[in-house]
């Protein structure tokens, strides 16, 4: 007879699944108030108009997207 648990191996976990959005959703969001913040005292250390307090956090979105899209394709 088989154990109960081995029924299980198959499905995903809703618990796993929803800790692991939880955390990269975290993530992003410390990344990019990080980011603005480092822009904004960037902008005005060097006198500038908002100019790295747009240009960090869209590099910081553009590399995050392609880390994502680089872990989640197919393996060869």
């Amino acid at each position: 007879m088989a154990s109960p648990s081995s029924h299980n191996n198959n499905k995903i976990n809703p618990v796993n699944s929803l800790a692991k959005y939880a955390g990269l959703g975290t993530q992003l969001i410390a990344g990019l108030l990080i980011s603005l913040y480092l822009g904004k005292k960037i902008d005005a250390y060097f006198i500038w108009h908002n100019s790295a307090a747009w240009i960090l956090p869209s590099l910081f979105i553009l590399f995050t997207l392609v880390m994502v899209v680089r872990d989640t394709q197919k393996k060869k």
